[in-house]
């Protein structure tokens, strides 16, 4: 992001520096340790993990009855901690396309927090909430990946549908991000009346994204409900096993809007991996693309 002189005076941007500088303090630490194993928790059936590989952190929830794993739950790179690493965490930002101003986000199934951590870094104006069931996966987070709760920042440790059940907030923003092992989303978190929750907790021009492995057993039913639930919604297939699915009652907008939207996000952030290969593999799927059906105006802006 190009920033004159006094912008780097503002109080916004002296808290990035001071944050960024926090983050990669952390991370050297971790960069010079000499073990390859940091961290290892049991969690019922699990056990969550925290392995050095190189110039990687990696953490992982590993079912405590498979011979082995090559699911990951977070990466952070110890050279770049801002840089997502996660392919389905760089799509997920796509989301700012439709709501590049949001007040409120919510953040279900932590990991290592890195993608928490990038926009609580870049949105300095929003307020975060997080929920994560396993306690360990918080406890690794905080400890390992610079994931670091403050006044705009905060972490419930809970069951995301437990949670929302009971909560009477609503979001501008709700990012779903749930898995354990073998990249299956827990059964309650996938039903259309977990979904249908998900919707009454957004506002009027919100949005929700949801991160789905490819070979979970709900694919097609997740699909479904979003596209019964939502005016618009947008696959993201990712590099590796997972599609991100953006749903909104926004309009859609055109491919040209979107990429001016994404140049434009770019231009206002540095999230340090481009924008634009990510917006290629959107494909609208609700409404049926037709042409005249899309907003031919400007370049998606919500209200701040």
């Amino acid at each position: 992001m190009d920033l004159s002189e006094s912008d780097h005076y503002t109080p916004d941007r002296l808290w990035q520096q001071a944050n960024e500088a926090r983050l990669r303090l952390d991370s050297q630490r971790w960069a010079e340790t000499q073990e390859t194993t940091l961290f290892a928790e049991e969690w019922g059936e699990y056990y969550v993990a925290v392995t050095r590989e190189g110039h990687r952190l990696v953490l992982w929830m590993l079912d405590a009855e498979a011979a082995n794993t090559d699911w990951i739950q977070s990466a952070m790179d110890l050279r770049e901690p801002l840089r997502l690493q996660s392919s389905y965490t760089q799509a997920m930002i796509l989301s700012l396309l439709w709501q590049p101003f949001p007040e409120t986000v919510f953040l279900s199934g932590l990991g290592g927090g890195c993608l928490a951590t990038t926009l609580h870094h870049h949105l300095t104006r929003a307020q975060f909430i997080c929920v994560e069931i396993a306690a360990p996966v918080v406890r690794a987070a905080t400890r390992f990946f610079g994931f670091q709760p403050d006044e705009r920042l905060s972490v419930e440790v809970s069951d995301v549908r437990d949670f929302l059940s009971q909560d009477t907030a609503d979001y501008d923003l709700m990012l779903l991000d749930v898995f354990c092992d073998h990249g299956v989303s827990p059964e309650h978190a996938t039903t259309a009346d977990f979904l249908t929750l998900c919707c009454s907790r957004i506002r009027d021009r919100g949005l929700v994204a949801m991160n789905l492995g490819n070979r979970d057993p709900a694919f097609a039913d997740v699909v479904a409900s979003l596209c019964n639930l939502f005016t618009t919604v947008y696959s993201c297939r990712g590099r590796g096993s997972t599609t991100v699915f953006f749903a909104t009652n926004q309009r859609p907008f055109s491919h040209r809007q979107l990429e001016e939207a994404s140049l434009e996000l770019e231009r206002r952030h540095d999230f340090l991996f481009p924008l634009t290969p990510w917006v290629e593999r959107l494909k609208q799927l609700q409404p049926p693309p037709s042409g005249g059906d899309l907003d031919q105006g400007a370049t998606p802006q919500p209200d701040r």
